[in-house]
């Protein structure tokens, strides 16, 4: 059921370009009292330096180092020091002596141990420092995601306060034309809800957006408060990529497969190492004695383990289940890789096409029917609701744009890290 009302051309045509002019403003300055602004580039350099997740992860890299540390020991274990005396009472009961001795030893590595333990080192930091790359494409990949997504739902923001400001306006032309006696009173109650029911969207949004603002400051290691703004824009021109040379970048440089092809390295060096091992060290042993009555006595002793027992069998077959993993491990790590790289491509293509479908085709006829429909009610052909009406059709056609942006730079952050670099 409609309800015609008698308003003057001139003001309806007022409120129809204030209406177009507001919803199409592609505004990003958002919330207008942030502490800081933050460019993509600016958070990404921030998480790399200040996120604590990351931080904590890149101590890996010293403990690894440490390792290191330790293989390149000249030998790997001390000498020993040690002494002793003893109290010598004669059988024939003629008197007591004391006798004091001093000894010294030393293992020795004979085998070549130290250059294959030095070797499993170097291939356990080169894992290391691979796993720790793998981390940070994570983090920032995170931090890509929670900047655009604050971007989105800034724009939100700005589109929910065009529309309470709209709805403003048009129950203050509804009061107004109720108390000229032009309009019912149910189109005053119809505008004051659409008033309320704005406000309550725009503080909705309003809280989606400082929690994202604080998500945000998280991720690059500040204070999560919810005064840091982040400066872009959603719509960018969208390129286009080649989905073979996206696999094949993934497949040399994701620092995931690389960690797994430098466990296979340093599963391969630690098994050279344990066969290493079977081989006995010998220990050297130097002696010095001072008996009672002036006699002193140096010598030296030769003595080494024989591996009749334990020669590494448990180890070598543990390493080589680690081996045969490693490879499995790897193979699993390519396929997985593979299918992330082709969603993520198909997700991506989809998000460009949905994106050039809003600018080429609805955006434009939305803000066409619009003044479409100004004709028609300055011809007496429609009224006011059917204004409204429209005036929804134009405010669901800005979101929606809004969410196409934001599933696509969801979806080239999605491809960026399966990929593991910058597009």
């Amino acid at each position: 059921m409609f309800f015609f009302v008698e308003v003057s051309v001139t003001k309806v045509k007022l409120l129809c370009i204030s209406i177009v002019s507001v919803l199409l403003l592609h505004s990003t300055s958002g919330w207008g009292q942030e502490a800081l602004s933050l460019t993509l580039s600016d958070a990404l350099a921030r998480a790399r330096e200040q996120n604590p997740d990351l931080l904590a992860t890149r101590q890996e890299l010293e403990v690894a180092r440490g390792r290191l540390v330790k293989a390149q020991y000249p030998n790997q274990f001390n000498p020993e020091l040690g002494g002793g005396g003893a109290r010598r009472k004669f059988a024939d009961r003629s008197g007591n002596s004391t006798d004091f001795d001093i000894t010294l030893s030393q293992e020795l590595e004979v085998a070549g141990q130290r250059s294959k333990r030095i070797e499993e080192a170097e291939k356990n930091l080169a894992r290391v420092s691979q796993q720790v790359k793998d981390r940070e494409r994570l983090t920032l990949a995170q931090v890509k995601e929670a900047f655009y997504r604050a971007l989105y739902l800034n724009r939100r923001l700005q589109l929910f306060r065009n529309v309470e400001d709209l709805n403003r306006r048009f129950r203050e032309i509804a009061a107004s034309r109720f108390q000229a006696g032009d309009v019912p009173k149910m189109d005053a109650n119809v505008a004051e809800i659409r008033l309320g029911q704005a406000r309550k969207d725009t503080i909705v949004a309003a809280r989606d957006y400082r929690n994202a603002l604080r998500e945000l400051e998280r991720l690059v290691g500040m204070e999560p408060v919810g005064r840091t703004g982040p400066m872009g824009q959603l719509a960018v021109p969208p390129e286009t990529f080649q989905e073979d040379r996206l696999l094949q970048l993934a497949l040399e440089t994701r620092p995931d497969l690389q960690a797994v092809a430098r466990e296979q390295e340093r599963v391969a060096a630690e098994t050279a190492l344990t066969r290493r091992l079977i081989v006995p060290n010998p220990t050297l042993q130097a002696f010095y004695r001072d008996e009672e009555g002036g006699d002193r006595i140096v010598g030296g002793a030769l003595s080494f383990p024989l591996p009749l027992f334990d020669r590494k069998q448990a180890e070598l077959t543990q390493l080589a289940g680690r081996a045969s993993q490693a490879k499995y491990e790897q193979q699993s790590t390519a396929l997985r890789i593979q299918q992330e790289v082709r969603d993520a491509f198909r997700s991506y293509e989809a998000a460009k096409e949905e994106v050039a479908v809003f600018e080429a085709e609805v955006l434009d006829r939305a803000a066409e029917n619009f003044q479409l429909m100004e004709t028609a009610y300055r011809e007496g052909k429609i009224d006011l609701f059917q204004v409204v009406v429209v005036q929804n059709d134009l405010v669901n056609a800005q979101f929606s744009y809004v969410d196409s942006l934001w599933n696509y730079w969801l979806a080239r952050t999605a491809l960026e890290r399966a990929v593991g670099q910058d597009l």
